[in-house]
Order: structure tokens, then C-alpha cells, then sequence
């Protein structure tokens, strides 16, 4: 088990600059003239929860703050762009660790409802969140796809 840990902090590493490099990005024009929306909220799930906070702070510059009670216990950092990080442990025994974006959305309910007729599947329906906003997770081959209304 500690060498899976030890891979899974280097691949952690080794993913969350592409992670931020795409939380940084500009708001632009897609091809249907919306705008495309920036990351809102990037979500690490381990158990080595100050080993993550720690790696990022080295390698991002980033400072976690206490535990929020609304995010899972997540201690929580904002990058410079306004992108919030949260790292929390798993809240179930059968929760696997992962890194999951939340991208902005304007409208949660059609945001979910456009992604369900695009074929993905609903793992968590919009649910409000505290005074964070609303969160849906929606999955599509596998890849979890989190969308955030603030």
C-alpha cells in the first residue's frame, strides 16, 4: 500500500500543473459562440490529505486554510485566478481517490440536463451546497465531470 501511495503522490504531482494550466485559462468563445467556462473548484480525494496540501503549496505556491465543513472537511486553497482547491479525505469507504474539476456554470439544472442528453450519466443530481453554491457530477466513459453554480 505505501508504494501505491507513493505512485499516486507522484502522478498527483505530475497532473496538477496541467490541472491549474486549465483553471488559469482565459474565458473565450467556443464554437457555438457561448463562452467557455473556467475551472471553479479543483477537488483532490486522498487519504494523505496534508501530504497533497503539502505538495501543492511546494509546487503551486498555494496555502490551505481549515477544514470546511460544507466541502467535506476539505481545507481549502485559492489560486490566483480566484480557482478554489480543496483536498479532503474520502468520505466513504468505498470512495477511491481521484481529482475531479468543477467548471462554472451559469445554469446547473440545464447544464445537467444538456450533459444527460449528450449520453452522460448522473452521479450526483445539482445539490446545494451550504453557502459554497450548487454541485452535480456527472460521468461520461468513466471520467467524472464535476459542474459547480456559485
Amino acid at each position: 500500500m505505501p508504494h501505491l501511495m507513493g505512485w499516486l503522490s507522484k502522478l498527483l504531482v505530475a497532473v496538477s500543473p496541467l490541472l491549474l494550466w486549465a483553471c488559469e485559462s482565459q474565458q473565450s468563445t467556443g464554437e457555438k459562440g457561448s463562452p467557455v467556462t473556467k475551472a471553479h473548484y479543483v477537488e483532490f480525494v486522498s487519504a494523505s490529505v496534508e501530504k497533497q496540501c503539502n505538495i501543492l503549496e511546494q509546487v503551486h505556491g498555494v496555502s490551505f486554510g481549515t477544514e470546511v465543513e460544507d466541502l467535506g472537511r476539505a481545507k481549502i486553497a485559492k489560486t490566483g485566478d480566484g480557482t478554489f482547491i480543496g483536498v479532503r479525505a474520502p468520505l466513504a469507504e468505498h470512495e477511491q481517490p481521484i481529482v475531479r474539476v468543477y467548471f462554472a456554470v451559469e445554469d446547473i439544472t440545464k447544464a445537467v440536463k444538456e450533459a444527460e442528453a449528450a449520453g452522460a450519466v448522473i452521479a450526483y443530481p445539482p445539490t446545494k451546497q451550504g453557502e459554497t453554491g450548487t454541485w452535480a457530477i456527472i460521468i461520461q466513459d468513466e471520467i467524472q465531470h464535476g459542474l459547480w453554480q456559485p
